[in-house]
C-alpha cells in the first residue's frame, strides 16, 4: 500500500486493451494445444495390446490441423507482441507491471512457431 492514493478513478481505454490482449493471447495458446491435441498421431493404447484390438491409428500428424496450429500461434504471438509494447509505455508508476501472462504466451507462441517452421 502506497502512502500516496491512487488518483486513477478508473481502468483507462488503454489498460482495457491490455487485458484484453492477455485474454486473446492466453486464449489463442490454449486453443493451439488443444488442436494439437487432436492432431497429434494417434497411440496405440493399453486396451488395444490386451484386447488384441486391431484397429487402424493414423500414424502421422494431421497437416491441416497443423496449419491451424501456426495460425493460432501467429495470433497469440502478436497480440502478446502488442499487449507488451503497450504495457511498456504504461509503466510509469510504482504500481504498474508487466503482465508475466503476456510473456509466457509470447515465449511459448515464439516457440511453437519455431518448431513449425523448422520442421516444415
Amino acid at each position: 500500500m502506497s502512502f500516496y492514493p491512487d488518483r486513477r478513478n478508473s481502468n483507462d481505454p488503454l489498460m482495457r486493451f491490455i487485458a484484453w490482449a492477455n485474454g486473446i493471447a492466453a486464449i489463442g495458446l490454449f486453443t493451439a494445444i488443444c488442436i494439437a491435441a487432436v492432431a497429434k498421431p494417434e497411440a496405440i493404447t493399453f486396451f488395444d495390446r490386451f484386447y488384441m484390438v486391431n484397429v487402424y491409428r493414423r500414424p502421422y500428424w494431421d497437416m491441416v490441423m497443423v496449419d491451424y496450429i501456426a495460425i493460432m500461434l501467429a495470433l497469440s504471438g502478436l497480440t502478446s507482441i502488442v499487449g507488451l509494447i503497450l504495457n511498456c509505455k504504461r509503466l510509469k508508476r510504482k504500481g504498474d507491471y508487466i503482465r508475466a501472462t503476456q510473456v509466457v504466451c509470447l515465449v511459448l507462441s515464439l516457440a511453437g512457431l519455431g518448431l513449425y517452421f523448422g520442421y516444415t
